[in-house]
């Protein structure tokens, strides 16, 4: 056996320091391993080839990605991008892509400091001036509430460091701020996700939207012009969603609401383990399975989960069993759920008449009262910038404004859900909703949901 590094992320600072910065590009790693499958060569070799012709390798790149077809290739080029200034409302958009990593700047732990998005849409219009006064009304309650929250804490002898202690507060004042509120992330994303983002970012129409495609487009295809070419998004996308029936629906009354699940899912999960040990048909399978006594399924799952641990991942049979969840939650809660990507999350689009979430601490510190009016300013304006555009007035809705979200996840990524989210330090409206699915899930599949759990009350309850 023989392992080595055929490369690794480096700071472009470091890059731009070499002799020959052509040869730094990924391409020459998609290319040479685009040839593994076709030459007696070893990756080595191919490798050496690839950084020695560099006009060759992206040639190799375009005609195996393009002409023949194996996209996949493009997945072994990686971008690293520094992302600032951008308002949170284009991050939900961005962070829709399953194979790309992401790490943001929280509103829970850093303090802001009012920067905020203005729209191109708006400038130079009479809107302008309502828009910046709007945000300077949620930005100064920002503050004030962060301040009284923190004092109010401190009075009732908060049980925790001085650091958990402002985070709390910061946690729930966030919920007044605009969705304009500026942020920053980090990306890494390989090429064929990032042609994929392009063409969503080309599907939006909000001014910020093409501003960001086309800063990303210039950097990637500057470095690595043989992998990003498809970035448009087709006419035909655009018009998905034009000639839908329109249907009357029962607005959401309620944080969580269970939808479905799969039938006889404990026993699919069997059935899909014992299949792993003998691939013989899975339906005759799950027939014999379902035969079992339910005292026999118990004992069965009993010692499949005996000295499992809290980092451990569920045995991939529990993918057999699918989750729904039509959920009513703020923004602050969707910035938490969007993180788990490889779930299948369809979202409504924000609008005034979802409502809003007021934090139990800000209620408790008398916020409610100043919060109103700022609200009520906030949903007038909403309006008023729909008319200009669709979608421009979610600039203005704030972090406690709701949207409707359908969650669906199989068990093993519930597994994982759970024990980040309904734990004692994740945020409290994620886990409000996290523990009734936990809940929901232990009453359906009391064996294979047994030990669906926080990960502090699961090294409670194991010790």
């Amino acid at each position: 056996m023989k392992v080595e590094i055929a490369g690794y992320n480096l700071d472009y600072s470091q890059i731009k320091q070499l002799k020959n910065q052509q040869q730094a590009t990924p391409e020459t790693i998609s290319a040479a391993y685009a040839r593994i499958s076709r030459s007696k060569k070893s990756v080595g070799d191919l490798r050496k080839d690839a950084l020695q012709d560099v006009a060759k390798a992206r040639s190799s790149n375009e005609n195996i990605v393009f002409e023949m077809g194996h996209a996949s290739v493009a997945e072994h080029a990686v971008f690293n991008f520094d992302i600032t200034g951008i308002s949170r409302l284009l991050v939900e958009d961005i962070q829709r892509s399953r194979l790309a990593s992401f790490t943001e700047k929280s509103q829970r732990y850093v303090t802001l400091k009012g920067d905020y998005y203005l729209p191109a849409e708006i400038i130079g219009s009479e809107l302008e001036a309502d828009y910046k006064k709007v945000i300077k009304s949620q930005n100064d309650l920002y503050f004030k509430l962060n301040k009284k929250a923190s004092e109010y804490l401190k009075q009732k002898g908060f049980e925790g460091s001085a650091s958990e202690l402002k985070g709390k507060a910061k946690e729930d004042a966030r919920y007044v701020l605009a969705l304009a509120t500026q942020t920053q992330f980090g990306m890494t994303i390989n090429a064929r996700s990032l042609e994929r983002l392009l063409q969503r970012l080309d599907k939006n129409e909000l001014a910020e939207a093409k501003q960001l495609r086309e800063a990303l487009w210039q950097q990637a295809s500057s470095i690595a012009p043989s992998l990003v070419r498809y970035t448009k998004c087709e006419e035909c996308e655009k018009r998905y969603f034009d000639n839908l029936t329109k249907v009357e629906s029962v607005p959401l009354s309620s944080q969580l609401q269970f939808v479905s699940m799969t039938h006889a899912a404990e026993d699919w999960i069997l059935a899909g383990m014992i299949f792993e040990i003998n691939g013989n048909d899975i339906r005759s399978i799950f027939e014999q399975v379902q035969k079992l006594s339910v005292e026999e399924k118990a004992g069965i799952f009993k010692d499949m989960l005996k000295g499992l641990t809290p980092w451990q991942r569920m045995p991939r049979a529990f993918e057999l069993a699918d989750f729904s969840f039509n959920l009513l939650i703020s923004s602050s809660c969707f910035g938490q759920l969007k993180r788990h990507r490889m779930s299948t999350l369809l979202r409504s689009s924000y609008k005034p008449e979802n409502g809003y979430i007021i934090p139990p601490l800000i209620r408790e510190i008398g916020g409610e009262e100043y919060i109103l009016p700022v609200i009520k300013e906030a949903e007038e304006l909403y309006y008023k910038l729909e008319q200009v555009k669709s979608g421009l007035g979610n600039y203005i809705l704030t972090n406690g404004h709701r949207l409707a979200v359908l969650f669906k996840a199989n068990l093993r990524e519930l597994y994982h859900f759970s024990r980040l989210r309904s734990d004692a330090h994740a945020q409290w409206e994620i886990r409000e909703v996290s523990q009734q699915i936990d809940c929901m899930i232990k009453e359906r599949l009391p064996f294979a949901g047994a030990l669906i759990m926080g990960k502090d009350e699961f090294i409670n309850k194991t010790r």
